[in-house]
């Protein structure tokens, strides 16, 4: 199949430059990849400032303060339990919560 030397030196510097190529495109993606990190985690400061400064979370904001209230005293309080509905009525409604992502579709 390879009777001349020459063959085998092209078929081996193809492979070899086949590997190259794909070590050359590994380090480009990982690249891409930071780079797409950072834009996301600017993203997720973003949407925390604007969620931040939003009246239509202000219910949620009041409800974690009274449930964050509530774990410095030693009775019992159902904060954590009204949280936790109040979040759940706004995702059946399809509204958006504190914690939703701008990614997610309502």
């Amino acid at each position: 199949m390879f009777e001349s030397s020459i063959e085998k030196t092209v078929i081996g510097a193809a492979i070899l430059l086949w590997f190259a190529h794909g070590w050359y495109l590994n380090t480009r993606l990982e690249r891409v990849h930071a780079k797409l990190d950072a834009v996301l985690e600017n993203f997720d400061g973003l949407r925390k400032y604007l969620y931040e400064i939003d009246p239509q979370f202000d219910d949620e904001r009041e409800v974690a303060s009274i449930f964050e209230a509530s774990l410095d005293k030693p009775d019992v309080s159902f904060a954590g339990l009204d949280a936790l509905q109040l979040e759940q009525r706004k995702r059946e409604r399809g509204q958006r919560t504190l914690d939703t992502p701008f990614t997610e579709s309502l």
